[in-house]
């Protein structure tokens, strides 16, 4: 190829939609599909990536009709320029826009995938990771009353789950240490349980909950307060018998250094969507590994092509040792071509192919009205 055939040529941006299997409850609201946002992004050359990411309003703010006007405007910037020159795309993206990350986690996905696929490796070894590492994904049980809560934990145990993450944040915070009690009684003493609070909690209720829950061998606790809190999440960094995960108070590598440098937080969940993509997400793992911190990878609603790039992100990381890969498996379609596979005990596996290995079907994308950039 010459040097005009890494030029990016022309760039699709198509909103797609997806029901779910059942409603998606956090203590921040409750979605019941997919709302995700599709980037493809072609080089002269004919080489041509996927990425992909999912609007969340009451985390981040997003709007998918924002999302696609932000894309239109970050696609422009990047019309001409050479795809090979990555982090200058990615400079250019965040030039473009404060903010927006989701979208610009789309695009950001989109060019490693390029990237990858010019190099002839898969998305894994570009990054510099190897097929050592073994990922496992947990099962999420949304915010539910207690009896709801139970019958799907039982469900997923049954399925073989290795790991159950369940959403809390409801006041008083009595009522989820009773949810926590009933599912441990239900699925037994060996099944590891994580929650996730989603900010529901203040520090009264935080605190209360988090001793509360400390009998049921509960792994770790997402994001139990107010992210801009740090005052009181390090004193419950401090004070709680359960290890403090940061979540939405870690969108970025400088929040990563805030947090760890204020002992706000024990571990990290590290999202695609949250971070601006893969570029930004390195750095927050780098961070994180430097600081002895383990991490989680985590989703919000995005299909399996999305995830397949955080499978392959994933394994390049030794201290990411949660894995919350689960979107794609509570949406009632899977639109997508190749990528990763789930194996019965919910093994997550990609391929060697080049790039991240994933693309949606076309004919699923000629549904929804998208838009060219050329």
């Amino acid at each position: 190829m010459s040097s005009k055939d890494y030029r990016i040529k022309k760039i699709e941006i198509i909103p797609i939609k997806i029901e779910l299997n059942d409603p998606f409850v956090i203590s921040a609201g409750a979605i019941s599909h997919a709302m995700n946002t599709v980037v493809i992004i072609h080089t002269s050359g004919g080489v041509y990536g996927t990425g992909e990411c999912s609007r969340y309003r009451s985390i981040y703010a997003e709007t998918q009709t924002g999302l696609v006007d932000a894309g239109k405007l970050i696609g422009q910037s990047l019309i001409g320029k050479d795809v090979t020159a990555l982090r200058s795309c990615i400079r250019l993206m965040d030039k473009t826009f404060a903010g927006y990350s989701s979208i610009k986690s789309a695009f950001d996905m989109a060019l490693y995938d390029i990237n990858a696929k010019l190099c002839g490796v898969p998305l894994y070894r570009f990054l510099g990771g190897d097929r050592d590492k073994e990922m496992h994904t947990d099962m999420t049980i949304s915010l539910l009353n207690k009896k709801a809560m139970v019958k799907k934990a039982r469900e997923y145990a049954k399925q073989g789950f290795p790991a159950l993450k369940i959403k809390l944040g409801d006041r008083p915070a009595e009522k989820d240490i009773e949810r926590i009690a009933a599912i441990r009684k239900a699925v037994g003493d060996k099944m590891p349980l994580r929650v996730d609070a989603n900010q529901g909690w203040n520090y009264y209720e935080a605190t209360k909950a988090l001793n509360g829950l400390a009998e049921y061998g509960v792994e770790h606790c997402e994001a139990p307060i107010p992210a801009q809190n740090f005052i009181d999440l390090r004193k419950l960094n401090a004070e709680s018998p359960i290890p403090i995960m940061g979540d939405e108070s870690v969108y970025n590598h400088h929040d990563a250094y805030r947090m760890l440098v204020e002992d706000c937080m024990m571990q990290i969940n590290i999202k695609l969507g949250k971070s601006g993509g893969i570029c930004h997400a390195m750095k927050i793992a780098a961070i994180a590994q430097a600081a002895g911190v383990y991490c989680q990878v985590g989703c919000f609603s995005e299909t399996r092509l999305a995830i397949t790039a955080l499978a392959h992100f994933t394994m390049a990381w030794d201290n990411i040792v949660y894995f919350d890969m689960d979107s794609p498996l509570m949406q009632t379609i899977d639109p997508v071509k190749g990528g990763l596979k789930y194996s019965k005990d919910w093994q997550v596996t990609v391929t060697d192919k080049p790039g991240h290995g994933a693309e949606f079907d076309s004919r699923f994308l000629k549904k929804f009205e998208g838009v060219v950039i050329k």
